[in-house]
Parts: C-alpha cells; structure tokens; sequence
C-alpha cells in the first residue's frame, strides 16, 4: 500500500500543511527571539563604544579613527616604567598618578558616550596646545573642538592632603600655581574636603583678625589672602572618580583593571538590554497567546504562565546579547585589522550572538537526539538565513525609524518573519518535489515488479501448458475412444472416466460398478 504509516510515506500537500501547522509557534519563537536580540543594537553600539575607551586606555593608540592616534601615556606603558627597589612604595604611589589620570580619563569618556553626551575628555599631554608635562593642566574637557572654559583641572593623588592644600593656599606655597584651577582628588580624600577648606579659612580669618588687633596688619593680610585662597580651593575641588589604592590597582594590574571595567559596562549593558528585551517578549508573546486564548486553544491560567515564561526567556536573550555583544564590540572597534573595525561599525556582534543563540537550542536538541542530521541542518539554514534577513532589515528599520532600540527591533522582527515565511515556503516546495520525485521512483519500482512477477507467471503458464497440455489431449483422446466401444462394460468406462479426472487434479468417488452398487445399498450421502 502507498500510504504514509506503512511505507515511509507522505502526501505533499498533506505534509506540507502540517509542517506549516507545526511551524507556526517557531515562527513566533524566531521573531521574539530576534526582536530581543535586535533590540539591543543600539545599546550594543554605545556600551562597546563606551567600553572601547578602556581597550584605548590601556593600548595607549586609537586605533577607530582615521588615522591611528597614539596617546602620551597608557597603562600597559605606566606597567612597563621601572621600579627603584629602594622607594618602591614611593615609586609606585608616583606612578599611580599617572595611571589615575589616563583611568579617570577613560572612565569620563565611558560615562560621556553611555548618556549621548558629545562631551569628551582629554589629557593635557595629548593636545598640541598643553605640550607635554603642562604645570598646572593635566586634563580638560572638549566639547566641539572647544576647551569647555573652568574645565581645565589638576589631578593630586598623594598622601597628605593638608600639606597639599596648604602649598596651594599660601600666598608663596610651592604649588600655588595650582590656585584657581580644579583640583582632582582621590574619592577617599575628596569627601569632607570643601569643608575642611572652609573651616581652615574662617580659622585663618580669626588669626588674621587676632594679628590686626595686635597692630600687624602685614601678618593679619597674608592670613586674609591665604583664607581667600582656601575659600577658593573649596569651590575647585573635584572627585576623580579613583581612590588611592584604585588607582594603584591600576598601575600594578593594568590588563586586569581593563578587563574589570569592561565587565561593569557589560552588565549595564545587559540590564539595560534586558529591560528592551523583556518588552519585545511581552508583546509578540501577548499577541501569539492572546489569539490562542481567542481561538480556544488555551486557557487564560496558561496564556498567562507563557506570556511570563517568554518575557522571562526574552529579558534573558536581551541580557546576554547586550551584555557580550558589548564587550565584543569595544575590542573589535580597537582592532588593528581595518576589516575587524569595519564589522564591529555593523550589527556584526549582535548578529554573531544572536546567531549563537537561535543556534544554540538546535545543536542542545540534536545532541539530545531529538531531532535527527537533516532535521537539524533545515533548523540551522532557517537560522541562518534568518540572522541575515533579521541583520539587514533591522539596519534599515534603524534608519526608518530612528529611534534607540525600537528602529531595529522592528526592523530586525519583519526581518525575521519573511524570511521564516520565505524559507519555509522555498523548504515546503522542495519537499514536495522530492516527494513527487520518490513517488515517481516507487511507482517504477513497482512497475518494474509487476512485470517481472507477470514475466515469471508467464512463463510457469508457458511450462504448464507444453508440459500438461498434450497430456490432456491424449487422455481426452483416450476417454473418447473408450466411450465409442460398442461392448465396453461398466468397470471399463468407471475407470476411463476417472484417469481423466484424476488429470484434471480430481478423485471421483466410485471408481467400480461394485463400488457404485455397494453404495446405493448404504445409507451414505452421496458427495459430489
């Protein structure tokens, strides 16, 4: 029988619609889960290129511009300057001073990009205008090619913070070249140090009014101006965002703090990925259980439990995709190959997650054996083709719609679904021609079978014939000519008659007239 149980097979357009039927739910599956993924390409593009500045801190060059830019100072250089053993610890406070000046400047430039600010943050070493090693400048903030006016500041990390303020204030301190420019401290020092200038100027101001009174008016003006200086120092007096021994972290383990800064943007990213990916879940998971809640297909409890558990799964996608496309994204930008920069420009690192994601549960299930080798590669071409479709769609959905994360999701969410639509469609009408294919080629088979059984039957027909026919024709022939005698006695003809029976593959009953008679005398029924 041709029919689908028995032989493997199936009517096309029987199994065509089932697949479709089938389908449907990893239609919807592929869309949420493009839609979560897509919808962190923009905070995939801000957070890799906030955590970029790390990889340029440490690295020392700019590898994303025009042209490479190399910095005065980086952490992997600071890592390499030598050491006196005898004022180690001195040698590497030093040193961690420099490293808090290139951290902090990264950290700015991290912090700037992640909220869309066009403010940047410089290093006096690095503009042509500063030269190296200026006096008073070690960091500036630029914004449109402009040093933003009393951004200019100097950045202190030593031991004695009273010392230092007061080498400031006097009016002949040894760095009262610092006064009226910010002065960056260490967040450990920073705390209570506006008050604490506060509180040394109104001492300073009652000495000086104590030395007025006592007729020294050159002591009671130096006391004033110094107070003055301290009221100053108060209102200049910034957090660098480092503590001391953060800054000294720095210095001794520069590939490891990096690795850490990056790590801290990378979860932001992914909270903040995740919260875009929930909403993607929510909707598409609210539509594909609410028309089944219509349709009857579920109860509310269910519809629900599954609207939970996809908004649940999405936030997670949103998360890892946000979090690793971030990461992946700052070193790729950094690359010295210009065809590695280029990509990390696309949404390539979303896209590759992406891919290992949709990917991911086909490998898990045919690992499992779930689901067998050609299953599996038709999962993974559908996947496939789908990223490409999902990548390219939410490109132009960005610019459509030019709005953070919701251009690409809906973008990269109509993407996805025509190319579900496109490939299954390509798939189904494969799979009815090569199930039209091996119909034709079973019904050959068969063909081919017939007539060789036809041939055989032939030819046992043709044998039976040359062998039982002319045997017949003599018995008939025999039968004849024994019935023609005049004289022939009953027993004779018995017998005749039943020689040809027994050739026609029958044994008459009575083979005797005394048989016969014997018979008729008993009360046996006569079979025929």
């Amino acid at each position: 029988m041709l029919n689908g149980s028995e032989d493997g097979y199936r009517d096309p357009s029987t199994a065509s619609e089932t697949d479709r039927l089938q389908k449907a739910p990893s239609v919807f599956k592929n869309v949420a889960d493009a839609g979560a993924a897509l919808s962190t390409s923009e905070t995939v593009s801000r957070f890799g290129d906030a955590s970029a500045e790390f990889v340029k801190a440490l690295r020392g060059v700019d590898n994303a511009a025009k042209e490479p830019i190399h910095f005065a100072k980086s952490h992997a250089g600071i890592f390499k300057n030598k050491i006196n053993a005898q004022y180690a610890e001195q040698n590497i406070k030093q040193q961690a001073g420099y490293s808090a000046e290139v951290a902090a400047t990264a950290k700015d430039n991290s912090e700037f990009i992640i909220s869309r600010s066009k403010v940047r943050a410089s290093r006096s070493d690095d503009l042509e205008q500063f030269g190296k090693n200026h006096p008073v400048v070690d960091r500036v903030r630029i914004l449109d090619g402009e040093i933003i006016d009393g951004s200019p500041s100097q950045m202190k990390f030593v031991g004695d913070r009273s010392k230092l303020f007061n080498d400031i204030a006097k009016p002949d301190g040894k760095f009262c070249r610092y006064r009226g420019a910010k002065l960056e401290l260490p967040s450990e020092q920073y705390k209570d140090a506006a008050q604490f200038c506060r509180d040394k100027a109104a001492a300073l101001r009652k000495n000086a009014a104590r030395a007025q009174a006592k007729g020294n008016a050159e002591a009671a003006a130096r006391l004033d101006e110094t107070a003055r200086n301290y009221d100053q120092l108060a209102d200049n007096v910034m957090d660098s965002g480092l503590t001391t021994e953060q800054a000294i972290f720095y210095r001794l383990h520069p590939e490891l703090a990096t690795a850490l800064d990056i790590a801290k943007n990378s979860h932001r990213a992914g909270m903040e990925g995740a919260k875009y990916g929930a909403i993607i879940g929510a909707c598409i998971s609210v539509v594909q259980n609410g028309y089944q809640f219509v349709q009857g297909d579920a109860d509310a409890a269910d519809a629900i439990i599954a609207v939970a558990g996809d908004t649940a799964k999405a936030a997670a996608i949103g998360y890892a995709t946000a979090a690793t496309g971030s990461a992946i994204k700052s070193v790729m930008q950094q690359s010295g190959n210009q065809a590695v920069r280029n990509l990390a420009g696309t949404s390539a690192p979303v896209l590759a997650l992406s891919a290992c994601i949709a990917l991911g549960s086909s490998i898990k299930r045919y690992v499992k054996g779930e689901i067998n080798e050609a299953q599996f590669l038709m999962e993974i071409g559908e996947k496939g083709s789908g990223m490409l479709a999902t990548g390219m769609m939410g490109m132009v959905g960005q610019i459509a719609i030019p709005i953070p994360f919701v251009g690409a999701a809906i973008g990269g969410m109509i993407g996805c679904m025509l190319s579900n639509l496109f490939y299954q469609s390509a798939v189904d009408a494969a799979r009815e021609a090569q199930a039209s294919r091996e119909l034709l080629a079973r019904t050959r088979i068969i063909e081919q079978a017939a007539r060789q059984r036809i041939a055989e039957e032939q030819a046992q027909f043709d044998a039976f014939n040359a062998a039982e026919i002319p045997a017949l024709q003599s018995a008939v022939r025999e039968l004849s000519l024994s019935l023609s005698v005049v004289t022939i006695d009953g027993d004779e003809i018995a017998t005749s008659v039943n020689r040809f029976a027994t050739l026609l593959g029958k044994q008459l009953e009575f083979g005797t007239k005394t048989e016969f008679d014997a018979f008729m005398l008993s009360d046996r029924p006569l079979t025929l």
